[in-house]
C-alpha cells in the first residue's frame, strides 16, 4: 500500500500537470461558449426581448437600432443572426438627429431587413431640407409597409412635403405628426388608408384640412387645433371611440353645428379652451374624463354636455383644479366608480371636508377605485379613516376595493407610522392597495 507520503506526492505531481493539460485546451479555436450554440430560434427570441427593453428602459436614447450594431458586431454568427432577422428590424426609432450625419442613408440600410413585415418607425427629422427630401423619399419606398408612423421635427419646424406621401398605405394603422407645418398642395394619396384608426396631430393640426381619411378614426389626438376645422370634420368622425384636445383658437362657429359621435366613450382635455367644442356634440356613450389644469368655467360645457347627452360618467381623472369647483363638480357626478384626484392645490382644510363627506357617504356612493395625488404625511390619518370606512362599507355606498396614494414627500417620521400600519393591514384583508412617496415601506 502507498505510504500517506507518497500519495501526497502523486497528488501533487497530478496538480501540477493540470494547468498544463488546461492550457493547451484553452486555444482560441477550441472555445466554446455555451451562448453560441444555443438554436438560432432561442438566439432570436433573445435578441428580440433585449431590444425591447431598450426600447423601455432607455426611451429612445440609445435607440434601438444601436443595439443592434452591438449584437451583431459580438462574432460573425450573432451578426449573421441579427442581420437576417426581419423581425429586429422592422420597429425603428431615429430621433437623434444630431448625433446621426446621415438618416436617409441609415433609413436606406436598416429598412430593406424587415422585409416584407410591416413598419413602426419614428422618425426625428433634421433641420435641413436636403436630408428631408432624402428621407421622405426613401420612406416612400416602403409605403405599403407603413403600420404605425411617428414623424417629428425636433429642431426648428420644417415645412413637410405632406403631398410626397406614398399613393398606398394599406397597412397604416396609426399616424402621428409633430411639430411638422405642413405645404398647402393639395394631398389625396392619404385617402387610401383603409386601416388608418389613430390620428395624431400635434402642432401640425393644419393636416386637418388635407383630405385625410376620418371615417374610420377611432382616436383623435390634436394640439394647437382650430376650433371650426375641428367641428367640419367630426361628423364624419362617427366611429371615434377617443377625443383628446389641446390648446384651441377662440373663433367658433357663426352657426352652432349639432354632432352626434354615437361611440366615442373618452374625453381627453387640457385647458379650459378646448371644453367649448363639447357645446356642439352629443356623447351617449361618454363614461371617461380626463381633465388636466381645467378652471371652474372649463367644468360648465362638460357638464351640460353630459346632461344633454345622458351620459354615465364611469371614470374621471381630474388633475389640479380648485377645491370648490372639483368638489360640485364630483358631486354632480354620482355614478364615478373610479377616481383619480390630485389634491396639491387644496388646503388641509379642504382635504377634511372632501373626507368627511367621503366617510359620511354624501360624495362618490358608486366610488371602487380611488387614486389620489400629492397627499400630505399629516393628513395620513384622515385618509386612513375614510379609506377604512368606504373599504368596511358605509350605507348606502359601493365598497372601495382599490387604493394608490403618492404622497408629496418622503417622510420617515414615526408620527405617521400608525395610520401607514393601519393602511397596510387594510391591504392584508384583501384591498388592493399602493402606496408611494414616503419613506415607511412595507
Amino acid at each position: 500500500m502507498m505510504s500517506t507520503a507518497a500519495a501526497l506526492r502523486a497528488q501533487l505531481v497530478d496538480v501540477d500537470k493540470s494547468p498544463a493539460a488546461l492550457e493547451s485546451q484553452m486555444t482560441p479555436g477550441s472555445l466554446k461558449y455555451p451562448v453560441l450554440t444555443l438554436p438560432n430560434e432561442i438566439t432570436v427570441e433573445i435578441f428580440l426581448h433585449f431590444v425591447s427593453l431598450m426600447r423601455q428602459v432607455y426611451y429612445r436614447r440609445p435607440q434601438p437600432y444601436y443595439g443592434l450594431l452591438w449584437l451583431a458586431s459580438v462574432c460573425q454568427s450573432w451578426r449573421a443572426v441579427t442581420l437576417s432577422t426581419c423581425a429586429l428590424w422592422n420597429d425603428i426609432v431615429i430621433v437623434d438627429c444630431d448625433g446621426i450625419r446621415d438618416v436617409g442613408q441609415l433609413l436606406k440600410v436598416c429598412l430593406p431587413r424587415a422585409g416584407s413585415l410591416p413598419l413602426d418607425l419614428d422618425i426625428g427629422l433634421p433641420e435641413d431640407n436636403f436630408s428631408m427630401d432624402t428621407i421622405v423619399s426613401t420612406l416612400g419606398l416602403y409605403g405599403s409597409q407603413w403600420r404605425r408612423i411617428r414623424l417629428s421635427s425636433p429642431g426648428m419646424p420644417r415645412i413637410f412635403p405632406i403631398d410626397r406621401f406614398p399613393s398606398s398605405l394599406p397597412l397604416l394603422e396609426c399616424l402621428t405628426l409633430s411639430d411638422l407645418p405642413v405645404n398647402d398642395k393639395p394631398v389625396s394619396s392619404l385617402r387610401h388608408a383603409p386601416q388608418l384608426h389613430e390620428l395624431s396631430l400635434r402642432n401640425s393640426s393644419r393636416t386637418i384640412q388635407l383630405g385625410l381619411p376620418f371615417n374610420k378614426l377611432t382616436k383623435l389626438d390634436l394640439s394647437h387645433f382650430d376650433i371650426i376645422e375641428l367641428l367640419a370634420v367630426l361628423p364624419y368622425t362617427l366611429n371615434l371611440e377617443s377625443l383628446q384636445l389641446a390648446i384651441a383658437t377662440k373663433k367658433t362657429p357663426v352657426v352652432p353645428p349639432s354632432i352626434l359621435l354615437p361611440h366615442l366613450h373618452t374625453f381627453k382635455c387640457r385647458g379650459d379652451r378646448p371644453t367649448i367644442v363639447l357645446q356642439y356634440l352629443t356623447l351617449p356613450a361618454l363614461e371617461r374624463l380626463v381633465l388636466l389644469y381645467p378652471s371652474d368655467a372649463g367644468v360648465h360645457p362638460i357638464l351640460s354636455c353630459v346632461a344633454r347627452s345622458g351620459s354615465t360618467i364611469r371614470t374621471l381623472d381630474l388633475i389640479h383644479l380648485n377645491f370648490n369647483a372639483a368638489y360640485d363638480f364630483i358631486c354632480s357626478l354620482p355614478t364615478i366608480r373610479n377616481l383619480c384626484l390630485s389634491f396639491r392645490s387644496w388646503s388641509l382644510g379642504d382635504q377634511d371636508r372632501f373626507f368627511a363627506a367621503m366617510i359620511s357617504g354624501s360624495c362618490l356612493p358608486a366610488l371602487e377605485s380611488l387614486t389620489c395625488k400629492g397627499c400630505r404625511p399629516m393628513r395620513a390619518d384622515n385618509l386612513s379613516a375614510v379609506i377604512s370606512a368606504r373599504w368596511r362599507g358605509v350605507e348606502g355606498t359601493t365598497k372601495l376595493n382599490s387604493v394608490s396614494l403618492d404622497f408629496d414627500k418622503e417622510d420617515s417620521n414615526t408620527e405617521f407610522a400608525n395610520s401607514f400600519d393601519q393602511l397596510y393591514e387594510l391591504g392584508r384583508q384583501g384591498l388592493k392597495l399602493e402606496i408611494t412617496g414616503v419613506g415607511i415601506t412595507r
